[in-house]
């Protein structure tokens, strides 16, 4: 049987086998990712609700949060970000493998059916500013948020909010420089209607960013912001 005719009965009689993200292992799943691999995923299963920070057992929210609230409603963690999960979010980011970025959000909606978590009326990629999206070629967060979209049945909005400044990559920065340097970051381009929304980014740590523009979302109109996220990292 040649190659054409293999992938045609393939396409008819079955799904075509895939490689796994991570080993290589062939898997036929839609998430290009076998089971092994996604059994040892850091996944995140106790956080706090208002920041996303793992938590040893099942408390609502954290001391911190307790004391000085953020500006958000509710958040949603899947992962740790150690590893692999810091080696996917590299790769989908720096190395432009988009197939991470639909299995995250695959992995992050059923996270949030699992646990029936309250559905906002849209979603909100945090923007990447004009010179990082030309240069990188798409933002992730709105690459993740399509599957996540779809499978959740929920609009996207990544027209009405804009990052107005190019900010110094928040990775190189103290927890105070991060504060300052995400500051007057974004700007909502009309008057939001939805009562309801959800902040979505790839990877979070001191939540600075997200903070941020839950601020101006709120400013604009909207009463609630959740925050979802694919990986809460650890400042030290």
């Amino acid at each position: 049987m040649d190659h054409l005719t293999t992938v045609i009965t393939e396409k008819l009689f079955g799904a075509i086998q895939q490689s796994c993200i991570l080993c290589g292992y062939q898997c036929s799943n839609e998430l290009c990712l076998c089971d092994d691999c996604r059994k040892e995923l850091p996944f995140i299963e106790h956080h706090c609700q208002s920041c996303g920070l793992p938590l040893e057992t099942d408390n609502t929210v954290c001391g911190q949060c307790v004391s000085s609230p953020p500006p958000i409603t509710n958040c949603v963690c899947l992962l740790d970000y150690k590893a692999p999960v810091d080696y996917l979010i590299q790769n989908m980011k720096y190395h432009s493998q988009l197939s991470i970025a639909e299995m995250l959000g695959k992995l992050l909606a059923q996270k949030i059916l699992d646990e029936q978590t309250p559905l906002p009326d849209q979603i909100i990629p945090v923007p990447l500013h004009l010179s990082r999206l030309q240069r990188r070629g798409f933002n992730q967060a709105l690459e993740i948020a399509r599957p996540l979209g779809r499978k959740l049945n929920i609009p996207i909005n990544f027209t009405d909010c804009s990052r107005i400044r190019a900010t110094t990559p928040q990775f190189d920065l103290t927890i105070n420089e991060r504060s300052n340097n995400i500051k007057n970051a974004f700007q909502i381009l009309r008057e939001m209607n939805s009562k309801r929304v959800a902040i979505l980014d790839d990877v979070m740590t001191t939540g600075s960013t997200v903070w941020e523009l839950a601020r101006v979302l709120k400013k604009a109109g909207v009463e609630q912001v959740d925050v979802w996220t694919c990986a809460r990292a650890v400042v030290n």
